[in-house]
């Protein structure tokens, strides 16, 4: 099998807007074609508007359709050593049914049509240079999501064989383009390419821009440039191997923003429990497989549920032998100082073949060899889930862990609609990704929990240095990340190189404010590895004070020194001569217009304009009597205007500032790749300063909500308790129209192990549900809890099944939703896991007793006898339960074999009907029914 990968590049009047150069036809699966293709056999490919034919096909259809070779052209198709001519006919849709009736009908040939139609997923935009163009659907969409309407798209009309062709199409600014980008990747997951014409015909288009959900690198600047952003873009690419009835799963997954290599490898059940687990846990946007069908039909299904792309690439990257690209995987990795560079160090002599592989096919898939930018900066971690909470996605959607895709941080529904809005008080874009990581990854580690507890509380003891690190420190601190990554691609500016010296220059005031704090944790978690990662980066300080000027940074001008080039000393001198002289000019204009100097008339300077003078809207009379000045605009700021003589002073002056800027690149270029070594500290200061905006963000929700959050008391996982008085929920109580009611719960080792919440309808019942299992998650993450009084002990799983609904677009019905989520939490649950679930089976049918069996199934498994796990084994008793009313309070385990059930009248409805069943298997004397 052969795949053609390589634009055809068409050029034909009926689609030289469509289809001229576009990399359209991206992959076509043609069997057998290793073979000679027999000559009575025709290949035709359906170009949507038009049909074409290559090689001997096309003469065959010039021939037949055309009585001539005339109408034949000539294409390039790239080869391995050089280019290929490929001749080709073009036939309009009247002609390919004529010809392929004469084929079929009279020549008695074989006909094969090939289709390769754009994904509706894919957007195809054109760069016109000062606008952007869609056309056909993706016109469309673009008019739907950007100006909520079609009445914005326009016709074009497009040469034709027999007739023109009218083609919709949009327009979209600059700036609805990088918000349309955004939305389509971040929110929407669709792929993105983006065509320039480059050369001097008029279809010469090339793929300028690609990108996918997982793979943004090329539109990093417009995706991630807003500080409000809180997506990220992980891709994860997996196999999978069948081995003695187990599914053994080899994964890896990039983060390219913290330049993050992840690998695993499991083996899973054949519902792939834990490989959902690890997409909850990492947050792809994509995913690379072998395949979508066969045994990865399942797997398919899964990510296509949690929201993830699914791209398909051949088999044969995923076999490739770890000794032929290990050398490769070897230039990308960040090896410490004296550390043997090779993968074996990396990995501590475990073997990850499996898992490595895949990796192989995310780092080809992104072209991260192809830039030597990377070289050196990756570092490759082995995942070890036994450290967090076993988190489904079913449990993240209930308990609404993440906002909905799409909204702003700025939004007001965003902090009241999630538990991440709830406690994003984050000032850095750097700490809010952390957050968002550390809501998807609650901690096991009993210790780390209440080290994270001692600095939340320490933080919010301490009021006045909370606020001086939140309020002032933090807000100054840009995207360090982002920074470092301009600077490894070699496109940062003196500006950048001045940003990281600031966020360095900040860290002695910071040290001092932790330092107030007299906390040992503080000082072990936070402030000694600061202080550590300074010393690192205190000859990096030094260097930038030395080299850039200073007093030119306070006037906006980012320079080096003069001093390190006479011949910047030499124009510096000029530049210094001819802004005195701009000054001169600006006191002979105050005295003609008599004006006071500084107050009434100003000296400004911009990029565009350069030096002028600004009066106020209130003067402006003056200037219409003096006809040597001469009016630029009038903003709100007044009005800007000029002199002839200050005209040729302002170009003097730009001419030597582009000498002096053009002179100092070479010095500019060896600062950059000298701050490139400091990058290993750089990394580290932003992962401690977004652990520090994280738990001052947590102290922050705790003090500013209507009720102030409490610590945990945290116990070990044998406790196996939960005791939570008067537990809120973090986001209702948010909402200022709420007047919310709290609720207690307690459960205990060897006395209550679940609560059944009967009421009626809007009582309440589902928000009581929730507020539990946000306070558990919550206190796993290292926050305060919104109760009164909360102990918690350690959770190795939260599992959920909340709410009824379907989903159409992925082919699930409610009850099928039901019956996945409820089975996984059948097969993860323990006796130390906490599961939620509401309303299990009102989502089959509407008969009473769909939903009592729903019900019950879920409690003969959750509800087991103690020092007894997995399913219930003969001499157990099996509980089940359900109700149609709101009659059953709950369900305690007295004793080995004995329940007490403990049950209210329903006072809201009329009818009283209880549905109980016990089943008893071996029956022993001790053994009785209450």
């Amino acid at each position: 099998m052969i795949s053609w990968a390589k634009s055809l590049a068409i050029v034909s009047t009926s689609a030289c807007v469509l289809a001229s150069k576009l990399e359209e036809w991206v992959t076509f699966e043609v069997t057998d074609v290793a073979q000679p293709k027999p000559k009575t056999t025709v290949r035709i490919f359906d170009r949507n508007d038009f049909y074409s034919l290559h090689a001997e096909d096309a003469e065959l259809a010039a021939r037949m359709v055309f009585k001539s070779t005339a109408s034949m052209k000539i294409m390039s198709v790239p080869g391995d050593d050089e280019d290929i001519e490929l001749p080709y006919t073009v036939l309009s849709k009247n002609n390919f049914e004529n010809f392929v009736r004469e084929l079929l009908l009279v020549k008695n040939y074989r006909v094969e049509v090939y289709a390769n139609k754009k994904p509706k997923t894919t957007v195809r935009i054109f760069d016109r240079n000062d606008f952007y163009s869609l056309h056909a659907e993706d016109a469309e969409l673009a008019a739907r999501m950007v100006f909520k309407s079609t009445a914005s798209m326009k016709i074009m009309s497009v040469p034709g064989d027999d007739e023109d062709i009218e083609l919709p199409y949009t327009v979209l600014s600059k700036n609805n383009f990088e918000n349309f980008v955004r939305e389509l990747l971040l929110v929407k997951n669709y792929r993105v390419e983006v065509y320039a014409n480059k050369g001097g015909s008029k279809n010469d288009w090339k793929i300028e821009l690609k990108g996918s959900p997982g793979n943004v690198i090329q539109f990093e600047d417009i995706l991630f440039g807003n500080n409000e952003q809180i997506n990220t873009s992980a891709i994860m690419a997996l196999q999978l191997k069948k081995e003695n009835q187990l599914n053994s799963v080899g994964l890896s997954c990039i983060e390219t923003t913290d330049r993050i290599f992840s690998l695993i490898e499991i083996v899973d059940d054949d519902f792939f429990t834990e490989l959902e687990a690890i997409v909850v846990l990492l947050g792809p946007k994509e995913c690379l497989l072998p395949s979508k069908e066969g045994e990865y039909e399942k797997i398919n299904a899964l990510l296509e549920r949690n929201g993830v792309l699914v791209t398909v690439r051949k088999r044969q990257e995923f076999t490739v032998s770890t000794s032929d690209f290990e050398d490769d995987l070897n230039r990308l990795l960040f090896f410490e100082k004296g550390q043997q560079e090779n993968l074996n160090t990396v990995l501590g002599g475990t073997n990850k073949t499996f898992a490595l592989q895949t990796l192989n096919v995310a780092i080809k898939y992104l072209d991260l060899g192809s830039d030597s930018s990377n070289f050196g900066h990756f570092q490759l971690k082995v995942m070890n889930l036994k450290r967090f909470v076993h988190l489904d996605a079913a449990a993240v959607s209930a308990l609404n862990i993440l906002p909905k895709p799409g909204t702003s941080v700025t939004s007001q529904v965003y902090r009241c609609q999630s538990i991440l809005g709830v406690l994003d008080y984050c000032r850095t874009p750097q700490g809010r990704r952390l957050l968002v990581q550390w809501l998807k990854q609650p901690l096991k580690d009993i210790e780390a929990i209440k080290d994270r507890h001692d600095i939340v509380e320490c933080f919010v003891e301490s009021l006045n240095t909370r606020k001086e690190i939140h309020d002032d420190y933090l807000k100054r601190i840009p995207d360090i990340m982002m920074l470092t990554k301009k600077l490894m691609r070699r496109n940062a500016s003196l500006q950048d190189v001045y940003k990281l010296y600031r966020v360095v220059g900040r860290v002695p005031n910071l040290l001092g404010l932790l330092s107030d704090l007299e906390n040992s944790t503080v000082n072990n978690i936070l402030s000694k590895p600061i202080r550590d990662t300074y010393g690192d980066l205190f000859k990096f300080k030094e260097m930038i004070e030395k080299i850039l000027d200073m007093e030119g940074i306070e006037k906006g001008e980012y320079f080096i020194k003069p001093s390190f080039d006479e011949e910047l000393q030499t124009m510096k001198e000029k530049m210094d001569e001819i802004e005195e002289k701009i000054r001169k000019e600006l006191r002979k204009a105050a005295n003609d217009l008599n004006l006071d100097e500084g107050s009434s008339i100003k000296l400004d300077v911009v990029s565009h304009i350069g030096y002028h003078f600004r009066i106020s809207l209130k003067e402006d009379s003056v200037l219409r009597k003096n006809t040597k000045y001469r009016t630029i605009d009038a903003v709100k700021g007044g009005v800007r205007f000029t002199t002839d003589k200050l005209t040729d002073l302002n170009s003097e002056f730009s001419e030597v500032r582009e000498s002096y800027e053009e002179q100092q690149k070479s010095i500019v270029d060896e600062v950059i790749r000298v701050v490139l070594g400091y990058l290993p500290p750089l990394t580290n200061l932003s992962h401690l300063i977004a652990q520090l905006d994280c738990f001052t963000s947590f102290a922050v929700a705790a003090t500013s909500s209507p009720i102030p959050y409490v610590r945990p008391k945290m116990r070990p996982a044998e406790n196996r308790v939960l005791n939570l008085k008067q537990v809120r929920h973090p986001c209702l109580e948010m909402q200022s129209d709420v007047n919310f009611i709290a609720n207690d719960i307690d459960f205990r080792k060897d006395e209550t192990q679940m609560y059944i919440i009967t009421g009626p309808n809007m009582g309440g019942k589902s928000t009581f549900i929730r507020s539990v299992g946000s306070a558990v998650l919550l206190a796993h993450v290292g926050s305060f809890v919104p109760c009164d009084q909360a102990e918690i002990s350690i959770t190795d799983s939260i599992l959920g099944r909340i709410g009824a609904s379907d989903c159409i677009m992925k082919g699930l019905s409610t009850f099928m939703i039901e019956m996945i989520e409820t089975s996984g939490i059948i097969r993860t649950a323990t006796e130390n896991s906490l599961v939620i679930i509401d309303e299990l089976g009102r989502g089959t049918s509407t008969e009473d007793s769909d939903g009592e069996g729903g019900l019950g199934n879920v409690s003969r498994v959750v509800i087991r006898p103690p020092g007894h796990s997995g399913k219930a084994k003969r001499g157990h008793l099996c509980f089940d339960a359900a109700f149609e009313t709101g009659n059953l309070g709950r369900a305690d385990l007295v004793g080995e074999f004995e329940y007490d059930l403990f049950l209210r009248p329903d006072t809201c409805n009329p009818r009283y009907r209880f549905w109980f069943n016990f089943t008893v298997d071996n029956v022993k004397q001790d053994q009785r029914m209450v």
